[in-house]
C-alpha cells in the first residue's frame, strides 16, 4: 500500500512542479477536494489517467481493508491527500505571484508538502496493529514528531536543491525565504538551518524516549520517513532525484550484492 502511494506521490510532485500549467493545477486540485470521478471532466486529457489512479489506489485499499474491518481507516489517507494538493498548489500561488513568504510562513506549509502526513498516516492505515482512531486523529493534527521530521526532509532537501531549483523555476526554497527575510547570506542560511536540522533530530529522540503521546511502534513509523530522507540526502546531495549518487551504491548493497558470511 505505501510504495504505491509514494510512487503517486513522486508523480503528483512533479506535476504541481514541472509539467501541469498554474491554471491546470487550478482545475486538479479542485478535482482532488471533490474526490469524485465526475470531477475527471474538467481535467485535461492528460491528467485524467493520473487523477482516476489516485482514485483507484485509495479505493483498492479501501477495499482491503473492508475484509479486516478497518475500512474507516481509509479516509484519513485521503484527508491527507487532500490536505497536500492543498500545500501544493499554495506553492504554485506563490511560484505563480513571484511571492517569496516568511520563513515561519514557509515551514508551515512545508509541514503537509513534504508528504510526511500523508506518508506517515499511510503507513498506519494498513498496519496489523490495533490502532484507535485517536492515533490517526493526533497524526492528522501534526504532531511535534511529525513536524520534526518534515523539517528534517523539507531542509536537508533544500540545502541539497534549492540552487539547481531555481535554475528551473521553482518556488523559493526556505534558503531564499532566509536571505530575503533576513538579509543573510547564502552561507549564513546554510548554517542556521544545518543546526535546525539538528534540533529536529533531537525532537524525534525525545519523543521516542518519552513516549507519551502515541505508542513506540507508531512513532518508529515516523522516525523511519525521518531515516530515509537522511540516507537521500546524505553528505548534502539529492540521493533521490540523482541516479548516480550514493543511493545507489546502498541500495545495491542491500538488494543485489550477496552477503559473504
Amino acid at each position: 500500500m505505501l510504495v504505491k502511494v509514494f510512487k503517486m506521490l513522486s508523480i503528483c510532485d512533479d506535476t504541481y512542479d514541472a509539467y501541469a500549467t498554474f491554471d491546470e493545477l487550478v482545475l486538479f486540485t479542485d478535482a482532488i477536494q471533490r474526490w469524485d470521478v465526475s470531477a475527471m471532466d474538467s481535467l485535461p486529457p492528460y491528467m485524467r489517467p493520473f487523477y482516476q489512479a489516485i482514485l483507484d489506489i485509495f479505493n483498492e485499499i479501501e477495499e482491503e481493508l473492508t475484509k479486516e474491518g478497518k475500512s474507516d481507516r481509509v479516509y484519513y489517507g485521503r484527508f491527507e491527500m487532500k490536505k497536500l494538493s492543498r500545500a501544493y498548489f499554495k506553492e504554485a500561488e506563490w511560484l505563480n505571484a513571484g511571492y517569496i513568504p516568511k520563513c515561519d510562513e514557509y515551514i508551515k506549509n512545508a509541514i503537509v508538502s513534504t508528504t510526511f502526513m500523508v506518508l506517515g498516516t499511510t503507513s498506519l492505515i494498513g498496519m496489523e496493529e490495533l490502532i484507535k482512531k485517536d492515533i490517526f486523529e493526533w497524526i492528522t493534527n501534526e504532531p511535534s514528531i511529525v513536524r520534526a521530521s518534515s523539517t528534517i526532509c523539507r531542509l536537508m532537501d533544500d540545502i541539497s536543491d534549492h540552487e539547481t531549483d531555481q535554475q528551473r523555476g521553482h518556488v523559493a526554497s526556505i534558503i531564499e525565504c532566509y536571505m530575503k527575510e533576513y538579509g543573510a547570506s547564502k552561507q549564513g542560511a546554510y548554517i542556521k538551518f544545518r543546526k535546525e536540522v539538528k534540533n529536529a533530530w533531537e525532537d524525534i529522540n525525545k519523543a521516542l524516549l518519552c513516549p507519551i503521546e502515541a505508542p513506540t511502534f507508531v512513532l518508529e513509523r515516523i522516525l523511519n520517513l525521518a531515516r530515509t530522507m537522511d540516507t537521500f540526502f546524505q553528505d548534502e546531495e539529492d540521493g533521490y532525484t540523482n541516479s548516480n549518487s550514493k543511493c545507489k551504491d546502498i541500495i545495491t548493497l542491500l538488494l543485489v550484492d550477496s552477503i559473504k558470511i
